[in-house]
């Protein structure tokens, strides 16, 4: 009789033991650059984009120095979260899923290598430069560190769309979200790169409708396709359901994704009542179209019972980043509604707490908790029979009072006392800087304990 070897099919990606001899059969074992993606987004995340969530809100009511640079900051640190952190993050984890969802074989190190390399520096150069930077030098430098994240996201496009077109199961959920979350990473490495162009002629800052549309466009696009796509894959099961079929995620993806286009168009030449229109109709249909895809391709109640035991309780950032994100949707559909009845940019309140309510609740949440669900750097604790320790326990409470102080002080940041909304402002990004703390300790003490987990299975 044949051997398991022996029946092996191209583009198999087999976990050993047992031991595959064939030369057609991709060890599991060589997939490991997603750790650099990892820790690099760990790093920017401790060191610069959580931080400066401490930072900003106290600088800006002069409790700390810095009042004169808090613009500066502030485009920093959104840059520091969503390239650094979200960004990096969800590059890594869709470089090596993507291709394990579609049959083919792991991207290589000597293209992953330089892609994080040219994601991390960009975006490390950027936070660092852009907040202290004045003159011409610092014009320069800010857009050859846009030139960089823009090759890194056009690379990363590319692997991800080579690897789609070559996908041997056709027509699943996850196929279409990949596809348009590739199509805006594409999108993205076009506007990081313009984006420092248009603020050398302003001070060193992007424009403010240009970057509040990048932000969006990233959030919800570049990112939150993919946040969909991998739960759609996999949470279902984890709760006893069957994922979704095409059909029925059809109708909300092409909702999703048809709003992010309207916010980018609304940056075309248009009467402002236009523009504003536009964006609001956009902000509206995302806000709406998340309201659908949270239940449907994550999950929002229930227990993960199909899960060990020891795994459970990351289902629960599951849980909680998808409540996160419903709730996020309500504030963009209402704040939509509002723009667009009214001709202009407003309900600013309402698109700050949006905006965190997908940041630090949908893809901060979804981050912590799908990494412990699908990493292979966490396979040992996943197989553990203890229960979580108090250390692995706290960054999901940590999480969850700074996101509800940080969308509850955008709720009520126009009727607020300025002092006390800051501190709070401050005491959420505490939080979360705690939290994100926590995991990088966790995923450093997974990654000491790789090699005994190698040698138990080895065993």
């Amino acid at each position: 009789m044949a051997g398991a070897g022996d029946r092996s099919r191209k583009g198999d990606i087999a976990l050993a033991p047992p031991t595959v001899k064939s030369p057609e059969t991709v060890p599991a074992v060589e997939d490991r650059t997603y750790l650099a993606f990892m820790v690099s987004a760990l790093v920017i995340a401790v060191g610069l984009g959580f931080a400066f969530a401490i930072v900003i809100p106290l600088a800006a009511v002069d409790t700390i120095p810095g009042a004169s640079r808090v613009p500066w900051l502030t485009q920093a640190h959104g840059w520091a979260q969503l390239q650094g952190w979200a960004g990096l993050f969800v590059a890594g984890m869709g470089i090596r899923i993507i291709p394990r969802f579609a049959g083919r074989r792991p991207i290589g190190r000597s293209i992953t290598l330089p892609l994080v390399t040219a994601l991390a520096g960009s975006v490390i150069i950027r936070s660092v430069v852009q907040p202290w930077a004045r003159g011409s030098w610092g014009d320069e430098v800010l857009v050859a560190a846009g030139a960089m994240g823009g090759l890194g996201m056009l690379g990363v496009a590319a692997v991800l769309a080579v690897t789609l077109a070559r996908t041997r199961r056709r027509g699943n959920p996850w196929e279409l979200f990949a596809w348009e979350g590739t199509a805006w990473w594409a999108v993205w490495a076009i506007f990081t790169a313009v984006a420092p162009i248009r603020a050398a002629d302003n001070f060193g800052l992007t424009p403010g409708v240009l970057d509040d549309a990048m932000t969006w466009m990233v959030l919800l696009g570049a990112v939150g396709n993919f946040v969909w796509g991998v739960q759609s894959r996999s949470v279902p099961v984890f709760f006893g359901r069957k994922p979704p079929k095409a059909r029925v995620i059809i109708a909300p993806l092409v909702l999703y994704n048809s709003g992010i286009v309207l916010v980018m168009l609304s940056l075309a030449e248009w009467s402002p009542a236009t523009s504003a229109r536009l964006e609001g109709a956009g902000l509206a249909l995302a806000g709406l179209a998340s309201l659908v895809l949270a239940p449907l391709c994550g999950s929002i109640w229930g227990q993960a019972h199909r899960l060990r035991p020891r795994a459970r309780s990351a289902s629960r950032f599951v849980i909680a980043g998808n409540i996160a994100g419903m709730t996020g949707g309500v504030l963009l559909l209402v704040a939509g509604i509002h723009t667009f009845a009214e001709g202009s940019i407003v309900s600013f309140h309402l698109r700050d707490a949006a905006r965190h309510a997908f940041g630090v609740g949908l893809v901060t949440m979804l981050i912590l908790g799908m990494a412990q669900l699908i990493a292979p750097v966490f396979a040992m604790s996943r197989a553990e029979d203890r229960g979580p320790s108090l250390p692995e326990r706290l960054p999901f409470w940590l999480l969850i009072g700074a996101v509800v102080l940080r969308v509850g002080a955008g709720i009520v940041r126009e009727t607020s006392d300025m002092d006390l909304l800051h501190h709070t402002i401050a005491l959420a990004g505490t939080m979360a800087w705690l939290a994100l703390l926590l995991f990088a300790i966790a995923v450093a003490q997974a990654i000491r304990r790789e090699p005994q987990m190698k040698a138990l299975l080895a065993g």
